[in-house]
C-alpha cells in the first residue's frame, strides 16, 4: 500500500559504495555555488580536494580559497588554484601542480559556468568567442590536460556539468546554449576515445538552482522561475554534489551519459 511505502534515504557520502578515500579530485570553478557543492562533496566522501578559478582574478581566488578552507575543515588535503581555464599554459601548470602535490590525479570536475545572455542580434564575434572560450574551450582543455595523466594510471574519472539549455531552448541564450551543447558531444566523444583506458566521462546536466547567477539575489524572480518549473522548485546545489560523488566512485561502466539533475525540467525534451 502506498501509506506504507517508506523510500530509501540518499547514499550518505560515507557510504563504504561511496567512499573516495586516498583519490585526488580537481574542481575547475570550484568558486561557484555547483562547483563548492562539488568539491566538499568529495571531501566529506574521502578525496583529497583541489580547487581552481575559471578565470585569474581576484574575487575568484578568494572564493576559491573558501572551498578550499571548507575541505581543510573536513581534514582532507586541499589546494587554491588561480587558473585561467582558456589558456592552455595556465592549464597544464594547475594540473602539473595537483600531481606533484599528491602524485596522482583521479577525479576532475569541471564545473566552470559563465552564464550570458542576450539576443543574437547584439551578440558581436568577439563576445560569441568569449562566451565559448568559458563554457566550451575551458573543459575541452582542463579534459585534454587530465587524460594523459589518467591514462598513465589507467583510471580517471571526468564529469562535467552542463545547463539544461544545452537540451532546452530559452530565448537570449544562444551563445550560451551552443557552447553547453558542446560539452555534450565533448563528453559523448572523449567516452569513446578513452574506454579502453580506464577513465569514464560523464555529464551532469544541472536545472536552475539556488544561487545561480541572474536568479539567486531576487526572491520574487526565484519564486516566478520555479513556478515555471514541473518540480515548482529550484535545485539544490547538495544534490549535484551527491551525484558528482556517486559517478565519482561509479565501477567504470556508466561512462558517456547525460544525467539530469534538474527536478524534470528537460523531461519533456
Amino acid at each position: 500500500m502506498a501509506d506504507d511505502f517508506i523510500p530509501r534515504p540518499n547514499p550518505e557520502p560515507s557510504d563504504p559504495a561511496f567512499s573516495l578515500e586516498g583519490q585526488a579530485a580537481l574542481v575547475v570553478g570550484g568558486g561557484a555555488p555547483l562547483g563548492r557543492a562539488a568539491a566538499t562533496a568529495l571531501a566529506e566522501a574521502g578525496a583529497d580536494v583541489a580547487v581552481a578559478t575559471l578565470r585569474a582574478g581576484a574575487t575568484e581566488l578568494m572564493r576559491v580559497n573558501s572551498v578550499a578552507n571548507e575541505v581543510w575543515s573536513l581534514g582532507r588535503g586541499n589546494l587554491a588554484l588561480t587558473l585561467d581555464a582558456t589558456d592552455p599554459t595556465s592549464v597544464e601548470a594547475a594540473f602539473a601542480r595537483v600531481v606533484a602535490e599528491w602524485g596522482r590525479l583521479d577525479i576532475l570536475v569541471n564545473a566552470g559556468d559563465a552564464v550570458q545572455a542576450a539576443p543574437l542580434e547584439r551578440i558581436d564575434p568577439s563576445t560569441w568567442r568569449a562566451v565559448i572560450d568559458a563554457n566550451l574551450l575551458a573543459p575541452t582543455l582542463c579534459c585534454r590536460a587530465a587524460g594523459p595523466r589518467m591514462q598513465a594510471r589507467e583510471y580517471g574519472r571526468i564529469i562535467n556539468l552542463v545547463s539544461v539549455l544545452a537540451s532546452r531552448g530559452v530565448a537570449n541564450t544562444a551563445a550560451y546554449a551552443a557552447a553547453h551543447s558542446g560539452v555534450l558531444g565533448l563528453t559523448r566523444a572523449l567516452a569513446q576515445e578513452w574506454a579502453r583506458s580506464g577513465i569514464t566521462v560523464n555529464a551532469l546536466q544541472v536545472g536552475f538552482y539556488e544561487g545561480q547567477a541572474g536568479f539567486g539575489d531576487d526572491p520574487q524572480q526565484v519564486e516566478a522561475l520555479a513556478r515555471m518549473l514541473p518540480a515548482r522548485a529550484l535545485i539544490d546545489p547538495a544534490d549535484v554534489g551527491a551525484a558528482v560523488v556517486a559517478l565519482a566512485a561509479d565501477s567504470g561502466f556508466i561512462t558517456g551519459e547525460v544525467i539530469a539533475v534538474d527536478a524534470a525540467a528537460t523531461a519533456r525534451v
